[in-house]
């Protein structure tokens, strides 16, 4: 199985799309979790009902229970040298998850750009929240509107929309409009 880690931003959207006991299982990816990412990945940004904004809390506590996340610590002096290079650029989650899947040879589950630009440059292989949100939608039984529905609560709980770079703009943005054909 694919063992992926997963930094704040990325954990953050699949918190938002409501993924973790519905369908994030269902990927066939074995989830790492560094404790930075956990430290960061605390609230997602929802309304009241007068539409005010309020901090919804992120508990990841039953998800680490059931095994659906792992937890991660660099080991080691490479892992730690490789943090530490990584955080002069990148946020701490971000640094870390990256000098794991680094030395480990995983992949990396990111959405933040230069985390991608330096995972690109020590052949780091990255998948964003897009991708995932497309792999699920094509190999899950989900109607179009289920899945714009998803699409909408990323948007609205986590501020998150891919960046027009992304390959996957364009499907998401159709979903997002209920243009479903792109």
């Amino acid at each position: 199985m694919t063992r992926i880690v997963i930094d704040a931003c990325c954990l953050i959207n699949l918190a938002a799309a409501d993924a973790f006991s519905a369908w994030l299982p269902q990927l066939g990816l074995t989830w790492m979790l560094p404790q930075a990412v956990a430290d960061e990945a605390l609230f997602l940004r929802a309304c009241n009902d007068q539409g005010e904004p309020i901090r919804e809390p992120i508990d990841l506590k039953p998800h680490l229970d059931s095994g659906l996340f792992q937890r991660v610590a660099p080991e080691g002096p490479a892992e730690m040298a490789a943090f530490v290079a990584h955080a002069r650029v990148l946020d701490d989650s971000e640094a870390m998850a990256l000098a794991i899947a680094q030395s480990r040879g995983w992949m990396l589950a990111t959405d933040d750009r230069k985390a991608i630009t330096v995972a690109c440059s020590v052949q780091v292989a990255v998948c964003g929240t897009a991708e995932l949100i497309k792999c699920w939608a094509d190999t899950a039984d989900v109607t179009d509107l289920t899945i714009g529905e998803t699409l909408l609560r990323i948007k609205r709980r986590a501020r998150y929309i891919p960046n027009v770079r992304d390959p996957l703009c364009d499907w998401w943005m159709g979903y997002l409009t209920g243009d479903f054909e792109k």
